[in-house]
C-alpha cells in the first residue's frame, strides 16, 4: 500500500476508535492513546511520502528502502486486523451498544496479545517510533 494510502487509513482506525469514546468513558485514555498513535503514524507517513518525493533524497531513501516495505506491510496488516473487527459493530444485534463496543474492544485487545504479547497501542507505538527514526536517517542521511 502506497505511504499516502496508509496514512489514509491511519487516520480511518483513528475515527473508528474515537467511537468507542462514548460508550466506553472508563477506558478513554488507552482509546485516546491509541488515537493519539494513528494521527502520529499518519503523519510520519505523510513526512516520509514527502520527503522521498524531493530529488535531494533519492539516494537515502534507497537505503531504507527495505525497512519502509517492513513497517508498511507491518501498518496494512494491522489496520486491515483492526477493521475487520470494527465489521462486528456494523452487524445487527440484541446487545447494548455499550455492550457491543466493549465486546469488541476486548476481540481487538486479546487479538493483538495473543499475536504478540503486547497491545495494539505498543505495537503502534513501536510503528511509529521506527518510522520517525526512518525519517531522521532520511533527512541527516
Amino acid at each position: 500500500m502506497a505511504l499516502i494510502a496508509l496514512a489514509e487509513s491511519a487516520q480511518d482506525i483513528a475515527s473508528g476508535f474515537n467511537k468507542f469514546l462514548d460508550p466506553l468513558p472508563e477506558i478513554s485514555t488507552e482509546i485516546t492513546a491509541l488515537i493519539s498513535e494513528c494521527y502520529a503514524i499518519s503523519s510520519a507517513l505523510r513526512e516520509l511520502h514527502t520527503a522521498k518525493e524531493e530529488p535531494r533524497y533519492h539516494q537515502e531513501y534507497d537505503i531504507i528502502y527495505n525497512d519502509v516495505a517492513v513497517v508498511r506491510e507491518t501498518l496494512d496488516y494491522t489496520f486491515k486486523d483492526v477493521t475487520r473487527f470494527f465489521g462486528g459493530l456494523g452487524r445487527p444485534t440484541h446487545i447494548s451498544r455499550r455492550t457491543a463496543f466493549h465486546q469488541v474492544w476486548r476481540e481487538i485487545d486479546d487479538f493483538f496479545y495473543q499475536e504478540s504479547t503486547a497491545s495494539l497501542c505498543k505495537r503502534l507505538e513501536a510503528s511509529r517510533l521506527f518510522l520517525t527514526e526512518l525519517i531522521c536517517v532520511l533527512m541527516d542521511g
